[in-house]
């Protein structure tokens, strides 16, 4: 080993590149780092003879291409600067094929004047030529003029003045294919800092381009529709930190986004007085991974001291592998609907108070008529005469009838919908009904629905409508069920039924053999809160009316 070590000094110091292997005993590392430290290109296990071949080749194949480097070191290295250049620069030379192509990228070597002087196999396979047919010519023989012109221009930017030179380009292949490439180069000084050459890398990021323009696209798009929504959109983080808020925010409040960004209590500290602390609580408590959409309508004071009412709505969002990212909220100003609410009601409230007077006065006239009548008949002895008091009587109690009506109707839809427990309502409607088996559905007692206050009065006018129209009814029955999105509340008796030309003619104003009142105030209810009535009943077995309610006016209970 010591022999083969000494020889190998020997050549080397004479400059002699002869491929050299040492053959060392399994495990020997000592040998290993003494071999490679003296210049040996190969330092291989003693093994099976076969098992050398490889190695062989590999250090033959290494031997031309340090032939072919020397050559192009020479060229691109001044005579003048040649002999300056140590022992361990050519040591170095040795590696240099071998790292060149180990680089994945592509990496070129150019003299002055752009002709190519040397290039790894990565470049060779970017360009699609082969290396011996790059070497010695210049950008001019394989791109259009335009680009090679693009590229002798840089080179001429760091020869004037060096750097580290990095820019993206992008051309047309010769296959017609748009490549983006980033470029990066510098030049190549040798000896007393003269420079001598350019070297570059080449990163194809055609790649990167094409998601950068989708992920671009993509957010232009989704940005362009958060940032014009007329509503006031913002997501927030788990943090607790404003990711997102719309511009929309300054046209409701008057602050800008990074107001509140800047600032995330703004959101709390404009709240009015009176409403601050339940929006407080909200923000506190009720921003966690589990919490399901919340509603609330609250006031604000704007940056102008202006009081505003938001309708606020938010949920969890989250990725599609379930990562939670925050919470989107939604604020939309709704100070014009609360005005023409408020406006609405107070004209209501006057209306009502008019026509509160105004039946008063009228009953207490039909009182007085239908009083004097009711003397006249005692006292009256003409028969033609009593027939016509009769008729009058009959008439003023119809007025009174229907005065009387204008009471409950005037009510319907002056207080708002509210969640009703179905069964409770129900039950409460039964009460008086002389009907002697009322059965409700036990899948009622979870069930809430979203309906004017009145509700209770459409189950008993259906009930109602069973004792005065059904004749004869024993038993009725309340139940329920889904249809689609939507859901059912079904009530049906065992009385004759409804004639099926009666069907819808039952809902009208006036119709029936009493007030014609019942059925039409009970649709009328329904339809102010968006609900529907119809019958379904088949005569001689019964009526059966069906209330359908849509999709978010009914839901229910969890079971305890």
């Amino acid at each position: 080993m010591n022999e083969s070590l000494k020889f190998l000094r020997e050549i080397r110091s004479s400059k002699n590149l002869t491929p050299f292997i040492i053959l060392i005993k399994h495990g020997d590392e000592t040998g290993i780092i003494e071999g490679i430290s003296q210049g040996a290109d190969l330092v291989l296990p003693k093994t099976d003879p076969i098992l050398l071949c490889p190695a062989l080749d590999t250090a033959i194949n290494r031997y031309l291409s340090q032939k072919s480097i020397s050559s192009t070191w020479k060229e691109v290295v001044p005579e003048s600067v040649q002999s300056s250049i140590s022992s361990e620069s050519d040591y170095a030379a040795r590696y240099y094929r071998v790292a060149l192509n180990a680089i994945p990228l592509p990496v070129f070597l150019r003299n002055l004047n752009g002709i190519y002087l040397d290039c790894n196999t990565a470049f060779e396979e970017f360009i699609r030529i082969n290396r011996r047919e790059i070497v010695g010519k210049s950008n001019y023989d394989f791109f259009p003029g335009e680009v090679a012109d693009h590229y002798r221009h840089m080179d001429e930017l760091i020869i004037e003045n060096p750097y580290v030179q990095q820019y993206e380009y992008s051309f047309e292949n010769h296959q017609g294919v748009t490549n983006n490439v980033l470029i990066s180069k510098n030049v190549l000084q040798i000896g007393d800092g003269k420079i001598c050459g350019i070297i570059g890398v080449i990163h194809d990021i055609s790649e990167r381009k094409k998601f950068e323009e989708i992920v671009y696209a993509s957010e232009e798009k989704y940005r362009t529709l958060a940032d014009y929504t007329y509503d006031w959109e913002a997501l927030i983080s788990p943090e607790r930190i404003y990711r997102y808020i719309s511009p929309s925010c300054e046209r409701i409040t008057g602050y800008l986004p990074i107001d509140f960004i800047s600032n995330p209590d703004l959101v709390i500290n404009i709240t009015h007085p009176d409403d601050r602390e339940k929006i407080q609580r909200h923000y506190q408590g009720g921003f966690r991974q589990d919490a399901g959409p919340f509603q609330i309508d609250y006031r604000i004071i704007s940056r102008s001291g202006e009081e505003r009412w938001v309708s606020h709505i938010c949920q969890s969002v989250f990725r599609d592998d379930g990562t939670w990212i925050g919470r989107r909220e939604s604020k939309r100003d709704i100070t014009f609907k609360k005005e023409i609410e408020k406006a609405y009601l107070q004209t209501n409230l006057k209306l009502n108070l008019l026509s509160n007077i105004t039946r008063h006065d009228v009953l207490n006239q039909l009182s007085a008529l239908i009083g004097f009548t009711e003397i006249a008949l005692e006292i009256n002895t003409h028969p033609d005469i009593g027939v016509m008091l009769k008729r009058v009587m009959s008439s003023a109690m119809t007025i009174s009838d229907q005065i009387s009506f204008t009471r409950t109707y005037q009510d319907i839809g002056i207080k708002s919908p509210a969640w009703q427990e179905a069964y409770e309502v129900i039950k409460r409607a039964t009460a008086g009904v002389s009907i002697e088996s009322i059965e409700i559905d036990v899948a009622l007692t979870s069930l809430e629905v979203l309906a004017d206050p009145l509700l209770e009065k459409v189950f008993f006018c259906l009930l109602d409508n069973s004792e005065r129209h059904g004749k004869h009814v024993t038993r009725s029955r309340f139940s329920c069920r889904d249809e689609k999105d939507c859901l059912i509340i079904t009530y049906e008796d065992n009385g004759v039924g409804i004639e099926p030309h009666e069907k819808d003619r039952i809902f009208e104003r006036g119709y029936g053999k009493n007030t014609g009142f019942g059925l039409f105030l009970a649709k009328e209810i329904l339809t102010i809160s968006g609900e529907s009535i119809t019958e379904r009943g088949v005569i001689g077995i019964g009526a059966l009316f069906e209330i359908r309610f849509g999709p978010g006016s009914f839901r229910r209970r969890p079971s305890t």
